[in-house]
């Protein structure tokens, strides 16, 4: 058998420090975000999953956010670019999870008395959320 010989292998130390995890990209934040959009911008026929990315994407910078208003406000005649961030996914799997939403027979997804609640406690703080509290979409 060849043995290797290694110069410098007892003087390197690979020491794996765990990566933060940007807060966008966080399940907890997605969540309630999800929750919020539900809320606030689906109304009583719920939402599908494609207008979840597209509000959820729309809320990430302010370039973004003025694209999705003028869109919805009939001042942008095509909103062609939707990106699929799979956050939304797996938050979508975890509020199902959960019981915060339901998707209904028609597959739109709507808020549960649980999400209802949770919305509630999200919108009363004011620190939490608050470029999405105060988004004019």
């Amino acid at each position: 058998m060849l043995e290797k010989n290694f110069l410098i292998a007892d003087e390197i130390l690979f020491d794996a420090k765990p990566d933060a995890v940007p807060y966008n990209y966080r399940i907890s934040y997605k969540l309630a975000q999800l929750c919020l959009i539900l809320e606030m911008c689906c109304g009583r026929g719920g939402c599908s999953l494609l207008k979840l990315h597209m509000i959820s994407i729309g809320l990430s910078t302010n370039n973004d956010m003025e694209k999705l208003s003028d869109f919805a406000n009939d001042r942008l005649t095509n909103y062609t670019i939707v990106r699929f961030d799979p956050a939304v996914n797996h938050a979508v799997k975890y509020a199902l999870a959960e019981e915060l939403f339901f998707q209904q027979q028609n597959g739109l997804f709507r808020l549960t008395k649980k999400g209802k609640a949770y919305v509630k406690k999200i919108i009363r703080n004011t620190d939490l959320l608050s470029n999405e509290h105060f988004a004019k979409i």
